[in-house]
């Protein structure tokens, strides 16, 4: 006859302690919902967020920090890489310089994707325009606050806060030079600038013949 086995107490205590332990943790575990998950996720990168945050702190920063148009580019017929140091201008690569400027300007005409001005202060021979319309460029602006690709959660998103930033300042330099924007103003009129200037450093100083275009973030026009 064949014996039977039986079970020996040691195993029948370790089978109930398995058991007490899986329904602890059936009681002790909290299901959620797909959308409970998901809000308990990282937060999506939004670029429309982002531009309307880096916009503000553009409004609120670059006005200060911003060197008067004729000062920078006595700097640079001297010296870039020294004008860069000192004024602390961004670099988004090594032979790339922004800088804030300012300036008091008339318009000598107008252009689809330019305003050109004169800036007393600036030599004549400097042909001096503030990019307009579809010219204006949104990732510049974003690269000068500091934004960088890493800050982005990929390619696409770091372009669409270039370009949220674009339609931000389209948007305000319509509202402040009126309904047909900085291309409708007359020749002969005054106004007043905030922008970026961008600067490849070739080793030479800069030619007062090299032709400077502000990327602008503020355009008043005294009335």
């Amino acid at each position: 006859m064949g014996r039977t086995r039986r079970s020996t107490p040691l195993r029948v205590v370790g089978a109930a302690v398995v058991a007490a332990l899986l329904v602890a943790m059936t009681l002790s575990t909290r299901f959620v919902t797909p959308e409970e998950l998901a809000s308990i996720g990282p937060e999506a990168f939004d670029p429309q967020q982002v531009a309307d945050e880096l916009f503000t702190e553009a409004n609120e920063t670059l006005p200060d920090a911003a060197t008067p148009l004729p000062e920078l580019l006595t700097g640079l017929e001297q010296d870039v890489a020294g004008t860069a140091d000192r004024l602390e201008a961004v670099t988004p690569n090594e032979t790339t310089y922004l800088f804030p400027v300012t300036g008091e300007a008339t318009v000598v005409a107008t252009q689809p994707q330019a305003v050109e001005i004169t800036v007393d202060g600036v030599s004549e021979k400097t042909p001096l325009s503030i990019a307009a319309g579809p010219a204006v460029n949104g990732t510049v602006l974003r690269d000068a606050l500091g934004f960088r690709f890493g800050d982005a959660s990929n390619q696409t998103t770091y372009q669409q806060v270039g370009d949220e930033l674009k339609a931000l300042v389209q948007d305000q330099i319509t509202e402040s030079t009126g309904d047909e924007g900085p291309t409708g103003l007359a020749k002969g009129t005054k106004l007043s600038f905030t922008g970026i200037v961008t600067v490849t450093d070739t080793g030479l100083p800069q030619s007062p013949a090299k032709p400077v275009q502000v990327q602008p973030l503020t355009m008043e026009v005294d009335r």
